[in-house]
């Protein structure tokens, strides 16, 4: 499942979500082995990211840049907060100009494909992050979906994915994640 949603927010929500994201500082959080430049979402965004039929078990703002989250780091999204992630969403923030082009490139591994195996060992899944995630040679791009302002990426999680490119040379990306189960 991938599904792609323009304009997803009311212009003047998303407007102030954007200024939001802008008039902030983000916090740097470490999680595992990664660290990300995050923000908390606005309550009035939260209602919008409600999907039927599923309970949203973590969403945040993140930042990347030039000089920070700089690495592939290829990857599925399987259990997050103790629960096996069903789906995931990203929306785009960033505004257009100024900006390096960026999206989110979907991948094909040279074992295990397009998604991540149902019945994937925890240690499996550790070495896909910590040896494979971060190595191209294991990887081919199969997808790409352009960052654009107001853009809702909505994903199977057990798709293999990553930010793309791996470095934005010029501005921010800025986007809004959320997780499903």
């Amino acid at each position: 499942m991938l599904e792609v949603l323009n304009n997803y927010l009311p212009d003047p929500l998303f407007q102030e979500l954007q200024d939001y994201c802008y008039q902030n500082d983000f916090e740097r959080v470490q999680a595992g082995e990664k660290e990300f430049e995050i923000l908390e979402i606005p309550p009035e965004i939260l209602p919008y990211l409600e999907i039927d039929g599923y309970e949203m078990n973590l969403s945040f703002i993140r930042r990347a840049h030039k000089d920070f989250d700089t690495d592939w780091r290829i990857h599925a999204d399987n259990i997050i907060n103790g629960k096996k992630t069903l789906l995931a969403s990203v929306l785009y923030i960033n505004k257009a100009e100024g900006v390096s082009e960026n999206g989110t490139a979907m991948w094909i591994h040279e074992k295990h494909g397009t998604h991540l195996p149902e019945d994937i060992s925890n240690e499996e899944f550790d070495r896909l992050l910590l040896e494979d995630s971060n190595d191209l040679s294991k990887w081919e791009k199969r997808e790409y979906i352009r960052n654009k302002p107001n853009r809702l990426l909505t994903y199977s999680a057990t798709i293999f994915h990553s930010k793309y490119p791996h470095i934005i040379e010029l501005g921010e990306r800025i986007v809004l994640v959320a997780f499903y189960c």
